[in-house]
């Protein structure tokens, strides 16, 4: 016989009302899958709206030096934690765009299921991004190009601001912008030979670079057969670490509804 304890504080043995039968089978319906996802693949997803951010989602709050070390991680090869995502078909009407930078919804008409992130936003947003390039807002600047490239020469990851900086030791050539780096092609760097700057090393960080959007994946964490309170717990839960949740974030996410109203974040964008 279980405790009380497991059984909701009632003592099966004592207690003459039976569990509802939602009750027994609800937890048994709820899945956790894990499966990797190519860094590449996981951008263009991101991108055709395949992820969601759900309301009760804090705002976008890295700043450029957070990209910079996350892209650097990954150009090491280093983990970067996994992305945990709610899939379901309950359709959130309320939702903010992925850090304020515009995405097209999933409108396949096909397509039941949804997915929404519950940790990993700020990751996910910055890969997007960077990758894409756009104008947004830092918490110290109103207008922030992300945009982000790499020097070949260096490599280093540098934003659009940094540009010209750059580009004072090196030809625009060495300064490749991150979305061209995937579909350069491989003899990209014999045209770099001859030019002041160019070395062994150089041919090295474009194979590196090339290598991560070819053969770096992400840990993906999918929650399945949770209803919104239960996902709204677990995301208050998650986020005790890190980048604290405020009084207000924690309101939000306990009384969080499914709303047929539009809400986005106020972050300005770039199309």
């Amino acid at each position: 016989m279980l405790p009380a304890a497991l059984c909701g504080g009632r003592d099966m043995g004592s207690d003459p009302t039976p569990m509802r039968l939602e009750e027994m089978v609800d937890y048994r319906s709820r899945k956790i899958n894990t499966r990797n996802k190519n860094l590449s693949e996981f951008i263009r997803q991101l991108a055709a709206g395949k992820f969601l951010i759900p309301t009760f989602q804090r705002l976008f709050v890295w700043d450029p030096e957070h990209i910079v070390n996350l892209w650097d991680s990954i150009y090491r090869c280093y983990p970067i934690g996994s992305i945990l995502y709610w899939k379901t078909n309950t359709r959130l009407h309320v939702h903010r765009q992925l850090g304020g930078f515009f995405l097209p919804d999933d409108n396949d008409p096909g397509q039941t299921m949804r997915c929404y992130i519950l940790d990993g936003q700020q990751r996910a947003t910055s890969l997007l991004a960077s990758f894409y390039g756009g104008t947004g807002k830092t918490r110290v600047q109103f207008s922030f190009d992300y945009t982000l490239y790499f020097d070949l020469t260096k490599a280093e990851f540098f934003f659009e601001k940094d540009y010209y900086r750059h580009r004072w030791d090196a030809d625009s050539a060495f300064l490749i912008r991150l979305k061209d780096a995937p579909v350069l092609p491989a003899d990209y760097c014999n045209s770099l030979a001859s030019m002041q700057g160019f070395s062994e090393s150089t041919g090295r960080n474009l194979e590196q670079l090339q290598f991560i959007f070819s053969d770096y994946s992400i840990p993906l964490i999918s929650l399945e057969g949770y209803d919104i309170a239960g996902v709204c717990g677990i995301y208050e839960r998650i986020n005790q670490t890190g980048v604290r949740l405020t009084n207000m974030d924690i309101l939000i996410a306990r009384g969080f509804k499914n709303y047929a109203t539009v809400v986005e974040e106020d972050f300005p964008v770039s199309q």
